[in-house]
């Protein structure tokens, strides 16, 4: 099988790589400044570098430029994992653990006679690129993202192709040597840059769409969300009383409707600052994420004023839910030393005939009953005591 030239082929992915990463940079990354596409500009200069210090393979100049490629190759796997993690906000890690697999690459190449040995450190480089692509892959289907889920697919399928590819360059190198007829025609330079040509130019433009549908989701999401706490704005909350509603009636499960409003609310702006208040209003938010599950709905009707709905709950169910948000928010303002502030709700149930707006106005009403009282309280209304 005739070869083709791998200076050629590696000049030839190189300039396609810094031609790719120039486009990627200036339209994407530009455009939505995402931390992962970041990640992946980073990833293809550091695989396009790598590819760059390979044109020193065969020169007096192979004893160091092999191992660098090498160890920027591991580095651009690792920065391609780094991206995919990026997607679900894990957690971080110090940036210096981005070095921890390149650095012992490099040392194995160095250890492996570079001078005379073209493959010097090959037996690690690629099970760790293998691996690296791998994790990369797997995050991006197990991802928590709901948008965009077939373009996270084909791009984690295209991860896994070159993971796969990568751990046949380790098998048969390991069990034939470089040397052999099957390495060279299957895994060897040229066919490698062929393939790595096509997968990272498709994965890149794969990455680009994905980052343009989950620009749009976050827009969405900021549209239907309140700024402060994060919680449903008023519109977005109503659209979606109304669809839970209605669940619930096919079910024919009970459904509760709850207003609640933070006691003395002005005399802690007044006392302590808005910014005071935004603390205990966001701490408000948190006691109720905490507490609701992922069916409920909570949103902010506007300064301390909050709606809850809670389906397949029975106004008993309901009044439990609220006194533990009440208790929640205690914590929270204990632990983050915030000004004390105590929250009372209104309950009706949630019956088929009514119109939402009614409802509304009758939870309400419940809530000025809590409010006249005593505050720091749950009061039925008179739905849900029938």
């Amino acid at each position: 099988m005739p070869h083709l030239d791998a200076t050629s082929m590696r000049l030839e992915l190189g300039v396609v790589l810094v031609t790719t990463l120039v486009l990627f940079y200036g339209v994407t990354y530009r455009s939505t400044r995402s931390r992962y596409v970041g990640l992946w500009c980073l990833a293809l200069l550091a695989i396009a570098a790598g590819t760059i210090a390979y044109l020193g393979d065969g020169t007096a100049v192979q004893w160091w430029a092999n191992p660098l490629g090498s160890a920027l190759y591991a580095l651009g796997a690792w920065l391609i994992w780094r991206a995919a993690r990026t997607l679900d906000g894990r957690p971080r890690w110090p940036r210096w653990v981005v070095l921890v697999v390149p650095a012992m690459v490099l040392l194995s190449a160095l250890a492996d006679s570079p001078a005379t040995n073209s493959w010097a450190g090959a037996w690690a480089l690629f099970p760790a690129v293998s691996v690296l692509i791998a994790l990369a892959s797997w995050v991006m289907w197990t991802t928590r993202r709901t948008h965009a889920g077939t373009l996270r697919r084909a791009t984690s399928a295209t991860g896994y192709v070159v993971s796969v590819y990568y751990l046949g360059r380790f098998v048969t190198f390991m069990a034939f040597g470089p040397d052999s007829v099957w390495f060279i025609d299957l895994f060897g330079t040229s066919m490698t840059t062929i393939v790595m040509t096509f997968l990272l130019v498709g994965a890149t433009f794969s990455m680009t769409a994905l980052s343009y549908e989950q620009q749009t989701a976050d827009l969405r999401r900021r549209a239907a969300s309140d700024g402060l706490t994060g919680l449903l704005n008023r519109r977005t909350f109503l659209e979606r009383a109304e669809l839970l509603r209605r669940d619930a009636e096919r079910r024919d499960v009970p459904c509760v409707l709850a207003m609640a409003d933070l006691d003395h609310f002005k005399q802690v702006n007044d006392t302590y600052g808005h910014e005071a208040g935004d603390r205990v209003l966001i701490g408000f938010a948190e006691a109720c994420r905490a507490t609701v599950r992922s069916m409920d709905l909570v949103g902010r009707f506007g300064g301390e004023e909050f709606v809850l709905m809670l389906a397949g709950a029975t106004p008993e169910d309901a009044s439990r839910v609220c006194e533990e948000i009440g208790h929640r928010l205690r914590i929270v303002q204990e632990s983050a030393g915030m000004p004390s502030a105590t929250i009372s709700f209104g309950l009706v149930e949630v019956p088929q005939d009514v119109p939402f707006a009614q409802l509304l106005v009758e939870a309400d009403q419940a809530l000025y009953r809590a409010k006249a009282e005593g505050r720091d309280r749950v009061v039925v209304g008179r739905r849900g005591r029938e």
